[in-house]
């Protein structure tokens, strides 16, 4: 493997900005073909530079919560993710086929772990992908708005939680206990505007914790206050209507699986 020094990285952030004067298309081609050729050319340092450009800070300290600095990738895959393993069975073991690297990182004072895996892009060209998973929380806390319409965090997030608070990738993941709200927070004063009224569901009975990025989300959908792990819903901005009951693990492993496999 190459010698990743500080000109060549200082050079490769460079190569690595879009042309906006050029057609979108060749350039996203020129620097996604760039990216993976740093990690192919220069090994784990390319890959910590990779995930560098992502606002991640590649660190190894005794604070880190993980110790896997000795492990080879797939080794670290299955110490780190073994108690999920019969949750997550789809997604662990296609993961630790396709992993390359596992980095831990820091994100402001939060540290994360990235498991960096082959993918390609729906062209066909081999590309990667960024999973990133929260460092392990044994006692999550919701909002306190939440808590006070009796909500809990449901057994089967404290079960992820307790490996990762928050997982998927960077822009479209399973959130983190801090950022799990009911639906109400957003939609109730929508409603009460617009003079809409849920026909089988209450906006505060429904906790949000996967958008999708374009309005729609997963939430549970608790249909009492003692309800102790709650099925997930889909729920649709549009018509604002929740389906496809599901077991939290179910849809987890469908939706982290999606993350990993080939774009077509």
């Amino acid at each position: 493997m190459e010698q990743l020094n500080d000109l060549i990285r200082a050079q490769l952030k460079r190569d690595l900005i879009r042309d906006k004067a050029l057609p979108f298309e060749k350039e996203f081609c020129r620097t996604t073909d760039l990216e993976r050729s740093i990690l192919d050319q220069f090994g784990r340092p390319g890959a910590e530079f990779i995930v560098s450009q992502h606002n991640l800070v590649p660190s190894f300290d005794a604070a880190c919560p993980w110790r896997i600095e000795a492990l080879e990738a797939v080794d670290a895959v299955d110490k780190v993710l073994s108690p999920l393993r019969r949750l997550l069975p789809k997604f662990v073991s296609t993961l630790e086929e396709r992993i390359r690297w596992v980095v831990p990182v820091r994100s402001g004072s939060d540290w994360k772990l990235v498991y960096l895996v082959d993918r390609a892009l729906y062209d066909g060209r081999p590309y990667y992908e960024l999973i990133v998973g929260g460092a392990p929380n044994s006692s999550p806390r919701l909002s306190d708005r939440a808590e006070s319409l009796g909500w809990q965090v449901p057994q089967a997030m404290n079960k992820l939680y307790s490996v990762h608070d928050g997982f998927g990738v960077l822009d479209g993941g399973i959130l983190s206990s801090r950022y799990l709200v009911d639906l109400g927070e957003l939609m109730d004063p929508i409603a009460k505007e617009q003079r809409f009224v849920p026909d089988d569901y209450e906006f505060q009975d429904l906790l949000e914790f996967c958008p999708d990025g374009a309005g729609n989300c997963q939430a549970f959908h608790r249909k009492s206050r003692t309800d102790a792990d709650p099925l997930t819903v889909d729920w649709d901005h549009e018509t604002r209507e929740i389906s496809g009951e599901m077991l939290f693990f179910e849809f987890a492993d469908e939706r982290l699986l999606g993350q990993i496999l080939d774009e077509e």
